[in-house]
């Protein structure tokens, strides 16, 4: 049927719209562990535990 117009232009626009929101959820999986790796002070700073110290001796060597 090409080049007719469809019967139901609302299923379409919610198609579309869906699929827009799909490939944004999508988006912002892959980017959210990028952007909130070095993003997290706490994380990186010391907890003073022994094992902290320990691996940090180990890391050189």
């Amino acid at each position: 049927r090409f080049g007719e117009e469809s019967s139901h232009p609302a299923e379409e626009t919610a198609s579309t719209k869906q699929t827009i929101v799909n490939k944004a959820k999508q988006h912002v999986r892959r980017l959210l562990p990028e952007v909130t790796r070095n993003n997290v002070p706490y994380l990186q700073q010391s907890s003073g535990t022994p094992i902290y110290h320990a691996l940090s001796e180990l890391k050189g060597w």
